[in-house]
């Protein structure tokens, strides 16, 4: 469950320089600091305010992490649940920094991700697993500190009710003529970071076959109408995390085998954090979009922090490319992938796949420190902007504001 710190701030009026009435400010009670549990969807704090005027509060935030949070009539949450394993924040550490604004008076407080114990995922090898043919069971962990681990496969005919296989005792094995329409399970116990007497298992998704004598591999040539090993999808860009990338890859198989798709590594597939910019359905052969890309090399509207990747690079191996197919210039908004379908045989057929990420036309938008507030002096004649709630006040000609557009 996630920590939620319950901060009560009480408002007083101030004066400005000038005889303007001045911005409420946070007393000396508030938290500065906050621990939050990861994962957690609660709320991060709430925090209440009084006005001296009786006048209606009005929130916002500002700091390095604001785009992480949201805040309304003084809760303040986390817009998606933290990853201990993953921080976002500007510093690349699991401390946020955000500065609550309460009708101008500010107040900073600092968020502290915390790690919790969270459970062990095994993977196996093959969707369909075949008398004779190696499968392997796969252990992650996202604590770290993995230990001691100790292995049991299990054989079961309706999926229920569970045996285990004498010996059995590696995350690698082959299907024995036994196991032939019998549903496998690979179970781990371990120890990581947080102790002992951790448990995580997986269970095959289908029966064991028999093992194929005469195998046809899967093919992709109904994707390939050009005969290069080359298809191309296209996306606009700042596509939503999850969308599809154009129609899926379909492969055939004159055995009707069930097929595996998979995205190999190629120098495309990750950005330089090692996030996935493409991801990949294992049955279908939908590719997706992992991350948001963009065909301008200025920073994304919503994520003041994420950089539009367009970064692409030239893909070597088999199959090749097109001598006539450009794909190394970085800033051609070009992305290399290769898809690779399998059957439970492992034969295979591979494809290269270029997503091309599309110019949309985007509105300008006013610089991160653009100036929210504009207050003139009684008997002045001069305008004066007060920053980041009050902070900071700056003397500047009237409707003078940094604009960027990024086309």
């Amino acid at each position: 469950m996630a920590l939620a710190a319950i901060v009560a701030g009480i408002l007083l009026a101030s004066v400005l320089p000038g005889g303007l009435a001045g911005h409420p400010v946070f007393a000396q009670t508030a938290d500065s600091s906050i621990l939050f549990a990861e994962n957690g969807e609660d709320p991060v704090g709430t925090f209440r305010a009084q006005d001296q005027d009786g006048d209606a509060i009005t929130w916002s935030l500002g700091g390095p992490d604001a785009a992480l949070f949201t805040i309304e009539d003084g809760v303040l949450s986390f817009r998606d649940p933290p990853n201990y394993e993953e921080p976002q924040s500007a510093v690349g550490r699991n401390d946020y920094r955000v500065t609550i604004r309460a009708s101008g008076g500010t107040h900073d407080v600092t968020v502290t991700v915390t790690d919790v114990d969270e459970a062990g995922d095994v993977t196996i090898s093959r969707l369909q697993p075949q008398v004779s043919r190696p499968l392997s069971a796969s252990l992650s962990d996202v604590d770290g500190g993995v230990t001691g681990e100790r292995w049991q496969w299990a054989r079961s005919a309706d999926g229920t009710t569970w045996t285990d296989v004498a010996g059995a005792t590696s995350p690698n094995r082959s299907p024995a003529p036994a196991d032939e329409g019998m549903y496998l399970r690979a179970t781990v116990t371990y120890s990581d970071k947080f102790g002992p007497g951790k448990s995580a298992s997986a269970e095959s998704a289908n029966r064991v076959e028999a093992r194929t004598l005469s195998n046809a591999a899967p093919s992709l040539a109904s994707q390939d109408r050009d005969g290069d090993a080359l298809v191309v999808r296209s996306i606009r860009e700042n596509t939503a995390v999850g969308r599809n990338v154009g129609r899926a890859i379909s492969a055939t198989d004159s055995d009707d085998d069930i097929l595996f798709y998979e995205l190999l590594d190629t120098p495309d597939l990750r950005d330089s954090d090692g996030v996935a910019r493409f991801t990949i359905d294992s049955r279908s052969g939908q590719i997706r979009v992992g991350k948001l890309l963009g065909a301008d090399s200025r920073t994304h509207l919503d994520d003041p922090d994420e950089r539009e990747d367009e970064d692409s690079t030239n893909l070597t191996g088999d199959p090749s490319l097109p001598e006539d197919e450009d794909a190394d210039d970085a800033g051609n908004s070009e992305y290399v992938l290769r898809v690779r379908v399998s059957d439970p045989s492992t034969a295979s057929a591979t494809l290269n796949v270029i997503v091309r990420v599309t110019n949309v036309d985007e509105a300008p938008v006013f610089s991160e420190d653009a100036p929210t507030e504009l207050w003139v002096g009684e008997g002045t004649d001069r305008a004066i902007f007060w920053l980041q709630g009050g902070t900071e006040r700056i003397d500047v000609d009237a409707d003078t504001y940094a604009v960027t557009d990024q086309d």
